[in-house]
């Protein structure tokens, strides 16, 4: 009896963790592969260029809104529900996006899918977190950073390909297709519930409100100033007073309590100051290897590719480290190869070619790979397990707050100054943030 039981076990924990994969690589490889599209889906549905970048703007946005609100559902109610809720969600979608007839369809079938994608984000660490054992946590961490890692590489690479097939339609078919798998692998998460915790509803929707302001708010900045600022002084003034409101609660709806632990916050803030360091970096690098080596969108890409590649080799190095270094160690080090990387970009002179680039290139997938996987073990272990979830919605809103930062800052420099001045700017910037990330990750060894 034995026998069989543990090849059983096995089974069923292999499978929760490939649902949980799947649903994640859907979601990083349509953020990833829909771009591609934007110019043909503009021309088809008969839409202004600026106006098509919402496609991508609706998705970040319900995603960005929907992390924090459906961490509490998932604690609420359980992971498992609420995570194969946005699966199927995500999925349907996915799919109603491909069969859109009009814009309008596309960005409301955009809103939902973005929606779905966040429950996926916000529970998908926190199921891993309980479908394998503790010691193995980090291990678990590191292959939802391989799939993050290598679906953000092959996205371009797939979008295309399905685009080439003949329609931009085509292109969210990879979405359905591994967005279908975790379904049909879901029965296997585990169905464990955390304590049960009435929802804060007023919570709730008015963070679902405030955070797409601040998304609307990047969309609009190239278009119009002045809508632009009045959207984010509104989310700025809405979220200062959902956090009073918070403050003074016993059971708050943003996850104020977590933030009691040094640890925790420092680990957010590295997080932070980590994506605002890749957003800026990865937004100008194409401006810059086009404007100091002119060469193709192709060979941009070539030039580009082993960033994710080096991230995607030494993730599993950095898993069998953390058995013998500390995270903190390891996160600080991480982040001063980064900036490594960074500083290597900024100084490249346009006649050592591509060489000098690709180096640069390389440092910072080297580095990001030595900071992820620990930082993230870090951040959920400081939580308890109940509160797995809301320190997976933090986590999703801090890399996404890094993302839009970054590429704010980004497009600020390039509309302020030509490409020349503009890049090495920007990645000094990025420098000094990897700095800044290292010594916070350093601090959490104290």
């Amino acid at each position: 009896m034995s026998s069989r039981s543990i090849p059983s076990a096995t089974l069923r924990r292999r499978a929760a963790i490939a649902s949980v994969l799947f649903a994640m690589a859907a979601a990083v490889l349509d953020a990833s592969s829909v771009n591609i599209a934007l110019p043909s889906i503009a021309g088809a549905l008969c839409v202004e260029p600026s106006s098509v970048a919402w496609v991508m703007i609706a998705y970040q946005g319900a995603l960005a809104a929907g992390l924090l609100p459906l961490a509490a559902i998932g604690e609420r109610f359980g992971y498992r529900p609420t995570f194969v809720a946005g699966a199927g969600l995500f999925a349907l979608c996915a799919a109603g996006s491909s069969l859109a007839p009009d814009f309008p369809s596309l960005i409301a079938f955009r809103v939902v899918q973005g929606a779905g994608a966040a429950a996926i984000m916000a529970l998908g660490i926190a199921l891993l977190r309980q479908t394998v054992a503790e010691k193995d946590f980090g291990l678990a961490i590191s292959w939802n950073a391989m799939t993050v890692a290598l679906c953000s590489a092959a996205g371009p690479t797939i979008g295309a390909s399905l685009f080439g097939l003949g329609s931009w339609r085509f292109v969210f078919a990879a979405s359905v297709l591994l967005a279908g798998i975790a379904l049909l692998t879901a029965s296997s998460l585990p169905s464990r519930r955390s304590v049960s915790k009435e929802i804060d509803r007023v919570g709730l929707l008015a963070y679902a409100g405030i955070v797409p302001a601040f998304i609307i708010a990047v969309g609009l900045a190239r278009q119009s100033g002045p809508a632009a600022a009045i959207m984010l002084a509104s989310g700025g003034t809405g979220l200062w007073l959902l956090i009073r409101r918070d403050a003074r609660r016993h059971t708050p709806f943003l996850p104020l309590p977590l933030f009691r632990s040094r640890t925790f916050t420092r680990s957010v803030l590295a997080s932070v100051l980590c994506f605002i360091a890749m957003s800026v970096a990865l937004l100008m690098l194409p401006f810059a290897l086009h404007d100091r080596l002119g060469i193709s969108a192709r060979d941009i890409a070539l030039i580009m590719t082993p960033w994710p590649i080096a991230v995607l080799l030494t993730t599993p190095i950095t898993t069998r480290l953390l058995e013998r270094v500390r995270p903190a160690l390891l996160c600080a080090a991480g982040a001063l190869v980064l900036a490594c990387g960074f500083a290597v970009l900024a100084a490249a002179p346009p006649k050592w070619g591509a060489a000098m680039h690709i180096l640069g290139v390389i440092l910072c997938g080297i580095g990001f790979g030595l900071f992820q996987t620990p930082n993230n073990r870090t951040l959920f272990l400081s939580v308890p397990v109940d509160r797995a979830a809301s320190a997976g919605g933090i986590q999703g809103t801090a890399r996404l707050a890094g993302q839009v930062t970054g590429a704010l800052t980004a497009s600020i420099l390039l509309s302020a100054d030509a490409v020349k001045l503009a890049a090495p700017l920007a990645f000094g910037i990025a420098a000094l943030a990897a700095l800044a990330s290292a010594a916070i990750s350093w601090s959490n060894d104290r």
